[in-house]
């Protein structure tokens, strides 16, 4: 576990480091979905890493914790190829109970898939978070899938790797050049609910980063969605480094709450904030709730402020070591919104 988390930390440190950097983008041709569909670089590690987590679920609870050596979690590996002829895959893990539970949809960070949900608390909470306001009903099953090795609209090394293309918005079902991600979170979603007893209107979309700001899009553009609940997410729309940012019209008003660090990296917390404020004015009618953390990460911040120290909140110095540490003590946040909603 703790190789992992330095592993991870490492990783999103050498980002962070040069986040300030400026990014040089070619000009290209925006489309109306934003920007094109992002190159796929080759690389087996997003279909290994998601193998690995589910040939090897109970293996990584021990080493989280002796105690959770004792949780014996059901995984169950699922494959897909795109329309880009892309293998993709996903672990869809439960805790092996009969009953009607939620799913809880969770997109990894970009450079770090398998890692990073071994350090959220999300695999531990598995069995006793209450996601239906139901005392008899604990629990989730939790949807882990990986993205693609693609290039990125984010400073070097995140450039290109592992993650999401959120800035190509083509959420059209019926067209054969939709969003590759968004057509496989669709599929396995579908699987998922096919595979296990599933409470159909209790289904749930978080992430991290990256996965966050895909989670969010997706739940706005996607019907059946009843919340997503997210950590530190750029804007999905209107990103700094986004050549071809687009005001956000969602055709669903699906709930969704961001967590974000006052001082996070790349001046996201200010950035976030506008997003959000955007939305909730121009639709009344979205809940839309914008949270706020200190360095602490124990508690949220009322009202929620982020700090205007752009040289410490912009690169490792804070921000960034704040944004490499998923809000573990804060998950109870994220639980207590989401229960609140149901899809139609």
């Amino acid at each position: 576990m703790e190789f992992m988390r330095k592993i991870f930390i490492g990783t999103i440190t050498i980002a962070l480091i040069v986040g300030t950097l400026p990014v040089v983008i070619c000009e290209n041709q925006c489309t109306e979905y934003g920007n094109p569909p992002q190159k796929s670089i080759f690389s087996l590690d997003a279909l290994v890493s998601v193998v690995d987590l589910c040939l090897n679920i109970n293996d990584v609870l021990s080493s989280i914790s002796a105690h959770l050596s004792q949780v014996l979690l059901k995984s169950q590996l699922m494959k897909f190829k795109d329309n880009n002829g892309e293998d993709r895959a996903a672990c869809l893990l439960t805790k092996g109970s009969t009953q009607q539970l939620p799913l809880l949809v969770w997109l990894h960070p970009s450079l770090a898939p398998r890692a990073a949900i071994s350090l959220t608390g999300l695999l531990e909470a598995m069995t006793t978070a209450d996601l239906t306001n139901d005392e008899s009903r604990v629990g989730y099953s939790l949807l882990v899938i990986s993205g693609r090795s693609t290039t990125h609209f984010y400073p070097f090394p995140d450039h290109v790797g592992l993650g999401w293309d959120n800035w190509y918005r083509n959420y059209n079902r019926s067209d054969p050049k939709i969003n590759v991600d968004v057509q496989t979170i669709d599929y396995f979603i579908a699987k998922a609910k096919s595979a296990v007893n599933t409470d159909v209107k209790r289904v749930y979309m978080s992430g991290w980063s990256n996965g966050a700001a895909m989670a969010v899009q997706y739940g706005l553009n996607t019907p059946n969605i009843a919340a997503a609940a997210v950590y530190s997410a750029p804007d999905p729309y209107r990103d700094i480094h986004d050549s071809c940012a687009q005001e956000p019209n969602p055709p669903y008003l699906t709930p969704f709450k961001i967590l974000y660090n006052q001082c996070d990296i790349a001046g996201i917390c200010t950035t976030g904030k506008a997003f959000i404020n955007d939305l909730v004015t121009r639709y009344p009618k979205l809940t839309a709730k914008f949270t706020v953390t200190n360095a602490l990460q124990l508690s949220t911040v009322s009202p929620p402020m982020c700090t205007d120290f752009p040289f410490l909140c912009s690169t490792i110095l804070l921000g960034g070591l704040n944004h490499a540490r998923w809000p573990v003590f804060l998950n109870q946040e994220f639980f207590d919104f989401l229960k609140d909603y149901t899809s139609e």
